[in-house]
């Protein structure tokens, strides 16, 4: 179902209820009248501000003129005594025009509108779905950057020359191009051109060019390219500028958690965030928020201001009392937007009120560059700032839940510690500037040959920590040794001196342990008899 279909049939089950909705309120407002009670009353107001806040959403203009008009009145009584028989008959007519409305409303523009905006954001694709064409006439050099891009688990394709390579990109248009600009079939103003044109529609080029003077980089310049690479390009810093060109560091989309006591609203929003590729759990009731935590971790929140029992205030404040949330953004979503309650929840430690009437494309934009923000706070805080991998601390969280998690279910989940053999000698003689770019190349193989639901994590120093959940012991083996042997055919150049590293690492699964600390101390034992036994090797428990 499209993304349209799936906003037109909220909209029909929100037409289809509104009559028993309104009678609801009606109801509540003739007990309201035969015994005035300020809790009645406070119940009243919360039900017709709801019905605004759906009426504007789903652009219900008739019911929503009614419904503003019922609202500041019910407001200007919630602190004042039991009114006089001419506010009560005002509002009788109110509430009976109410009734009586019929259902002309159509959605509005802004429905309409959240179709027509592209997307402002898209989530990475996964790992393996990059796709890499290296445009190079010199075969000896195609084929050793293939070689190499490939030991990083990228998917590569060599071209010899350029018009070749155009027949593959018309019929699957790849992600990234590596053009060299002396080829035998195009000029270089020719291949300027082109790059431009690939540019603009999100192929990234990087020009690889036995020159590196000023006038040919202000012609890669001019050419919008990415990347101007002079030959030989190192191998370690293309793979890194790979990376963030083509945002592969994103293991997940943003993630939002939305809290609304209106299931139609949950409804409603939570489509229009994932048509524009986030990730949203929508809640109806506040008392599932911390339970939900422990499962999914939200770059941002949204809560309703007025929901009965716990307000969204009220919840703000509870969120900024844990301490992984303390800096998380949160918005608070009302149809009643002045500068009071902004200020509000402001002082509760919100970051914005948005109202319910946004139109859907600002809405989305709000919401993502606050949930890009709480993202880069939360990765900020849980990751290693050289390789990006998570810090050691987030990594055992992740090892535990994962163990936690397979003992609950029965299922298995691999942990595995990796060393660099020799890592100090490395330092020692291609200095810290070396022993980093090693430390990188590993951290970029790892984030390109693992799944989206591994974990990975810098333990300390050259020790790394792979958590690999719901991975049976003959896979995750030959996985990891295709990364060790991978690892150990990449040539690293410092100084103009190349060099290799290689890995030893150690297995355990969860089976083989009763306590989590047992399979840490387990592979770790492993990681020292690879290494005891002449490292460049895994080592697991024997097979029973």
């Amino acid at each position: 179902m499209s993304f349209e279909d799936s906003l037109e049939q909220l909209r029909r089950q929100f037409l289809h209820a509104l009559p028993d909705k309104k009678k609801q309120i009606i109801t509540l407002w003739i007990s309201l009248r035969k015994n005035w009670d300020a809790h009645m009353l406070s119940a009243v107001y919360r039900e017709v501000h709801n019905l605004k806040g759906s009426s504007e959403t789903f652009g219900l203009s008739d019911t929503k003129h009614i419904v503003d008009k019922l609202e500041l009145q019910l407001k200007g009584l919630l602190n004042a005594p039991a009114p006089e028989l001419p506010t009560i008959k005002s509002l009788d007519t109110l509430f009976h025009q109410l009734l009586q409305n019929n259902r002309r409303g159509q959605p509005s523009a802004p429905v309409v509108e959240a179709q027509m905006q592209q997307s402002p954001y898209k989530p990475s694709k996964a790992r393996h779905e990059h796709h890499i064409a290296i445009i190079e006439d010199d075969n000896n050099v195609g084929v050793m950057i293939t070689k190499q891009l490939r030991e990083f688990g990228f998917s590569v394709q060599h071209f010899l020359d350029f018009t070749s390579f155009l027949v593959v990109q018309n019929e699957s248009p790849f992600d990234l191009i590596l053009l060299d600009l002396i080829l035998p079939d195009w000029t270089e103003e020719a291949l300027f051109e082109a790059a431009t044109e690939f540019e603009k529609n999100n192929t990234r080029v990087f020009v690889l060019s036995s020159r590196g003077d000023f006038d040919m980089r202000l012609l890669a310049i001019r050419a919008n390219v990415s990347e101007y690479f002079v030959k030989p390009a190192e191998t370690t810093l293309l793979v890194r500028k790979i990376h963030q060109s083509l945002k592969m560091s994103e293991k997940q989309p943003l993630k939002v958690l939305l809290v609304d006591d209106q299931q139609s609203m949950v409804d409603y929003f939570s489509s229009l965030l994932r048509s524009h590729g986030l990730m949203v759990k929508g809640l109806s009731s506040a008392e599932q928020v911390l339970p939900a935590l422990e499962q999914f971790e939200p770059d941002l929140f949204i809560f309703d201001l007025y929901m009965p029992e716990v307000n969204g205030l009220e919840l703000a404040k509870m969120i900024r009392q844990l301490d992984k949330y303390t800096s998380s953004p949160i918005l608070v979503l009302s149809s009643d937007d002045t500068m009071q309650n902004k200020v509000s929840i402001i002082q509760a430690g919100s970051d914005d009120l948005i109202s319910k009437q946004t139109a859907p494309s600002l809405f989305v934009a709000q919401v993502i560059s606050r949930a890009q923000r709480g993202h880069d706070i939360r990765s900020s805080a849980s990751r290693d700032s050289l390789t990006g991998l998570l810090n050691h601390t987030q990594i055992l969280v992740a090892a535990r839940r994962c163990y936690n998690v397979a003992k609950r279910i029965n299922s298995q989940v691999c942990i595995a510690m990796f060393d660099l053999d020799h890592f100090k000698k490395v330092n020692d003689t291609y200095g810290h500037a070396g022993g980093d770019k090693v430390l990188l190349a590993f951290a970029h193989l790892l984030q390109q040959s693992l799944r989206q639901t591994d974990f990975t994590g810098r333990y300390g120093g050259e020790e790394f920590m792979l958590v690999l959940p719901d991975m049976q012991k003959p896979l995750a083996i030959a996985k990891l040794n295709a990364i060790r042997e991978s690892f150990s055919h990449i040539v690293f150049v410092e100084g103009g001196v190349e060099f290799k590293v290689t890995l030893s690492g150690g297995l355990v699964f969860s089976d083989e342990c009763e306590e989590f600390q047992d399979c840490l101390l387990l592979a770790d034992k492993h990681l020292y008899e690879a290494k005891r036994l002449g490292r460049n090797q895994l080592v697991v428990s024997p097979s029973e």
